[in-house]
Order: structure tokens, then sequence, then C-alpha cells
């Protein structure tokens, strides 16, 4: 049927058009229900709408119910949208529910081997969201069994096998996949995402390059490439990338984000504000977006901007983005705005010393609380890489205090110790590599 046919090419809205006019006119037809059902489904995966997932799961009960439990695959798009809305919404309970019901229709007699396959499939996505990867690997395993060429399950295996921390089948699993399906551009990507995790960014690369010489318009893989380069220290290379796969998608606010973000550590700070900014456009609830952009408004010197992006990003995500806090302060001091920095923070200095975290030691360093070397002596040194974090945001601010009281010579010398520990990946090093236009 026509639903159908709109379902396979991913014109999910037509097929949900036309299944619901058939409805109207047969209120107990239960394949349009299950065609619903699977169209509302994934058009609410895709569009992140857990009601339209919740839609599809009431579709998926009609169809069984006026089918009378007869058709086994009904089930799917019901268990599918159960996973779904359990990684959603973050609650186990969907998970459990999909569980016991995947559970039921497995011990069944009747099953043919491709539904068995899929239903033992199924079964192992509804582990993961549960945290049970070595399940999850059990059940895809069996899925292979059943039918050897089920590329899902051949491409999920490897990933529950990492997530379960068993790396070496993880890669076996990789290869396994790599050797049925090499002309497949998901199974290189899926493995150079695995190599990425594993550090290997050499590897991960020419993977992503294999994927995109086997399908040049892939841009999942052309982005991914570029995050690539740039953890690998390649702005320019990273960019360059990015903006192949934007030019392929437009419309992705991340990888506008991320292309904004190689545009900054090159020093294409005009670039970068422009990138950020539509990627805030496109996904203005998004607080890591609003943060990025406010960064680099603070690193344009321009303050007030900075002070409207990051006071938005806290709303959106108060307890992540505290680490914010010592920046909006800054930026109200740069704003002539120091009575209200002081009354927005006060908090911070009627807190016990001890009670205090880094961000809050920053910020009270910042108020004139805590002197330098109290600063200093109060990094934690028990973990190698947050010490050396704290001692970088250290640095940053004890530099950025001291342009405050215009001694410029300590704060390049410690904008520099700031650059020394090499954390890249932090806001105050790029602040330092700007304060003394390093790139």
């Amino acid at each position: 049927m026509a639903a159908d046919q709109a379902q396979q090419k991913g014109d999910y809205a037509k097929s949900i058009e036309l299944t619901s006019q058939i409805l109207q006119q047969k209120p107990d037809d239960h394949i349009a229900y299950y065609l619903r059902a699977s169209a509302r489904v994934e058009s609410g995966r895709a569009q992140g709408n857990a009601k339209t997932i919740r839609d599809g799961i009431g579709d998926a009960r009609e169809a069984i119910r006026f089918s009378q439990n007869q058709n086994v695959n009904y089930y799917l798009p019901y268990l599918y949208g159960m996973i779904n809305l359990a990684v959603m919404e973050n609650k186990k309970s969907h998970g459990e529910t999909a569980l016991g019901v995947a559970n039921q229709i497995l011990v069944r007699p009747n099953l043919t081997a491709e539904e068995r396959a899929n239903f033992h499939y199924q079964r192992g996505m509804i582990f993961l969201p549960l945290n049970k990867p070595q399940e999850a690997a059990k059940d895809f395993t069996e899925t292979i069994k059943l039918s050897p060429n089920h590329f899902a399950a051949l491409l999920a295996l490897p990933d529950a096998y990492a997530l379960a921390g068993n790396n070496e089948m993880a890669l076996a699993s990789f290869n396994q996949v790599a050797q049925k399906q090499p002309d497949s551009p998901v199974v290189y990507n899926n493995r150079a995402m695995y190599f990425q995790q594993q550090g290997k960014l050499q590897d991960a690369i020419n993977d992503f390059s294999r994927a995109i010489q086997i399908d040049p318009k892939y841009h999942h893989a052309i982005t991914n490439r570029g995050f690539a380069y740039l953890e690998g220290g390649k702005p320019e290379t990273a960019e360059a990338d990015l903006t192949q796969s934007l030019s392929i998608a437009p419309n992705q606010p991340f990888v506008l984000g991320m292309r904004g973000e190689a545009r900054l550590l090159q020093g294409k700070i005009t670039q970068a504000i422009e990138d950020q900014k539509q990627a805030v456009q496109l996904d203005p609830q998004n607080a890591a977006l609003r943060s990025d952009l406010g960064f680099s408004y603070f690193f344009s010197q321009n303050y007030p901007a900075a002070i409207t992006e990051f006071n938005l990003a806290a709303k959106l995500a108060p307890e992540q983005m505290k680490v914010l806090n010592p920046w909006i302060y800054l930026a109200m001091i740069r704003s002539n705005q120091k009575p209200a920095a002081d009354a927005k923070f006060q908090s911070v200095l009627a807190q016990k010393p001890d009670s205090r975290d880094s961000v809050d030691n920053l910020l009270a360093y910042l108020m004139g609380a805590v002197t330098q070397a109290d600063l200093i002596k109060s990094i934690d040194l028990k973990d190698q890489e947050r010490a050396k974090a704290q001692t970088c945001e250290a640095y940053f601010f004890i530099g950025q205090k001291a342009l405050l009281a215009n001694d410029n010579a300590t704060a390049t010398q410690n904008f520099q110790q700031a650059l020394n520990t090499n954390m890249k990946n932090l806001s105050a090093y790029r602040g330092a590599q700007y304060a003394l236009k390093k790139f």
C-alpha cells in the first residue's frame, strides 16, 4: 500500500496522513494501525518528540487488539517506541516494561526464525538503556545466529561489547561486520568512532576516509572526520571537513558549533561567532551552544553579549553551567557592573572555605576573599588531569585579575602558565590564547 511505500522512503508524515485517512473509513484496520505506529515512532524519534512516540505506541496497542494478537510483528513498533522513550525520558521503567513484553514474545514456540531474530534484536536494544550491555551482546549474537546478515544486529554487537568494556571482542565484531559488509559506509563510520573513543585517531581518520570514499555524500562520516581532526589538533583541516558536511546538510547546529570551535582555535573570532550564532538560532534551547557563543563574545571583548549568552545557558542548565559563574562575574566587572556582580555572587563568600568547590574558589579569588597562594594550594592533586585543568583555570583567572589591576606583565606571565598546561579543550586555555594572541 502507498502508506507502506511512503514509510520505506522515510516520508513518515505522508505515511501517517495516508493511514489516518484509512482509519477514518475503517477504524478497525489493524494493518493501518501498525503502519501508522511505525511511522509515528520513527517520526518522533527523528524529531525528539516524546508525544509522537507515545501516539505510535498507542497505535501499536490498537493493532494488536484489533488483530486479536495474531500478528507478532505488531509488537515491534511498540517495543521500539518504548526503547526510545526510555532513552529520551531517561526512565528505566519504560525499558523494564518493554523487557517484560519481549520476554513473553520470545517464549512463544511458534515463532519463525526471522521473527525470533527480530525479537532477540529488540530485546538486545532494550538491555542497552537498562545498562546491561553483556545481556544485549548475547541477544545480538543470537540474532546473528538466526539471521547471519541481520545488519542492525551486526552493527549493534560491537557497540554492546565496547559498552561492556570488552574491547577485544568489540574490535573483532567490527572487523567481522566490515568483512560481511565491505561496501557499507556506516560500518566504517562506526568502527572509526570506536577507534576514536580508544584514542586511535589515525585509525579513526582512515576509516572515516574509507566511508567517505564509498559515499562522498555521507555527511555523518565527513562531520566525524572533522571532529577527529579537531581532536588531533588540526583545526584548519577540521574546518574544511565541517564546511563540506554543511554544504551537504546546512541546518546542523552541532556541526555549525563545531566549525565555530575550529575557527576559534585558529583565531578567526568573527567567523567563529557567526557560526555559533547560526547554531543557536537553529537550536535556541541548547545550553552548550549558548555557552560556547558566550565564550567567543568574551574572547572578542564583547562582554555585554557574553553576559547575555552565559545567563541564558545557566538558565537552561543550572547545574551543568555553574562553571560559567567566574566568567559571568568577570564579564560583569568588565561591563562596569561590579556592585551587581558582587551582589549576584555574595553567597559564595558566605560559604565555609572547606565547603567551596573549585568554581567557588575561583569566584572567591576574583572577589578578593582568597589569595593567589590559597587558590593554587586548593588545586586537587589526587587526579592528574583534574589538577592540570584546575591549574589552567587558576592561572587564567589570576591573569585576568592582573589585567584588571593594569599589571600587564603579571597577566602575560600567568596566561603563559595557563598555556603551559596544554589543556587545549578548556575555555580558560582558549582565553589565554586570545589574551596573548597565540594560535
